[in-house]
């Protein structure tokens, strides 16, 4: 499957990706996808990435706009596992406000 992705919504199906757990043969083609969710630094520059140090912590923004959206092929195995994960996670209600990009994620999926 063939999808246009935001630097967001890669960056929240890979933190999906990272949440696998399963037999190697479905964990060998999540590795070899997971490789193309990567956002480059050239990606990091044209959506304006910014550090924002509080205290102890450094949080990130960005505009995803300006970022542009990155054509990614996905196998059958990681589209099962992302779509399964978002699903089971929307259920227990586990999303907030910060995880807006779950929202356009989870259509594109469809």
């Amino acid at each position: 499957m063939n999808i246009k992705l935001n630097i967001s919504e890669r960056l929240f199906a890979i933190s999906i990706l990272n949440e696998f757990k399963g037999g190697l043969d479905k964990l060998a083609i999540i590795l070899e996808d997971i490789k193309k969710f990567t956002i480059t630094e050239a990606e990091w520059t044209q959506a304006e990435k910014k550090e924002i140090k509080q205290g102890g912590n450094v949080n990130w923004t960005w505009n995803d706009a300006k970022g542009g959206e990155t054509d990614i092929d996905i196998q059958k195995e990681t589209l099962d596992w992302l779509t399964t994960r978002i699903q089971e996670k929307d259920e227990k209600g586990e999303y907030t406000l910060q995880d807006r990009a779950i929202i356009s994620l989870s259509s594109k999926l469809k």
